[in-house]
């Protein structure tokens, strides 16, 4: 038995009896959690937790669970009040909880995911649904599913093609190899953009095997 602290996001959460929680975590050293939140359903508890917002957790570890003891917002990004960013900030953490398993590293990931977030939140250089397609490009290249692009801009990914004009395949290979700190370092035309994002729902598509609710809120 031990006590563990790291840092992360939730991912997911759901009752767990009449005031209780079970919330899913990823964290930076310790992988992706499953945790249990006594009482973090009553008004005013010191476990509630917000989707939208990195923290530091203190956990209990158990022999067969684990247990939340504390948690202290480090930053909560401003998205929830804008039904846009709410979809599109509620679809990478779908994504991530689908395709990220218990053993996997996820260092890299929680920064991908945070990048996202403070790009979604800013809304100065791109708009939610192009945040969205960076997203799912860079976190579907990292889990292994890159698509292959070619020099004259056809994109293939499983058995389907996407022709993309030379300036969206040239986006679509920057945001595969930058460094998530700078995965959003561009500027797209409105036409780049639009073509990133189709580029992205077709990914997911073929490579996401269950469906993205919060994406059907949006459509297409």
């Amino acid at each position: 038995m031990a006590i563990i602290k790291d840092f992360g996001v939730v991912l997911r959460e759901y009752e767990a009896g009449e005031n209780n929680k079970k919330l899913v975590v990823l964290t930076r050293g310790h992988g992706k959690m499953t945790v249990f939140a006594r009482g973090a359903r009553r008004t005013g508890s010191k476990l509630a937790t917000g989707l939208f917002s990195y923290n530091e957790f203190v956990i209990f570890e158990g022999t067969n669970f684990y247990s939340l003891n504390a948690v202290m917002p480090v930053h909560i990004f401003d998205i929830a009040d804008d039904y846009d960013k709410f979809c599109y900030g509620h679809s990478f953490l779908e994504m991530t909880d689908k395709m990220v398993l218990a053993s996997m590293d996820t260092s890299e990931v929680l920064n991908i995911l945070l990048c996202a977030f403070v790009e979604l939140a800013r809304g100065s250089r791109h708009k939610p649904s192009a945040v969205f397609a960076v997203f799912a490009i860079k976190l579907l290249k990292t889990e292994g599913f890159a698509p292959l692009v070619d020099a004259d801009g056809t994109i293939r990914t499983g058995e389907n093609t996407l022709g993309l004009t030379p300036e969206a395949a040239q986006a679509i290979t920057y945001i595969m190899e930058a460094n998530p700190k700078e995965m959003f370092a561009f500027k797209a035309s409105d036409d780049v953009a639009e073509q990133l994002y189709r580029a992205a729902r077709l990914f997911v598509a073929e490579n996401v095997d269950v469906k993205i609710k919060s994406l059907e809120m949006i459509g297409d």
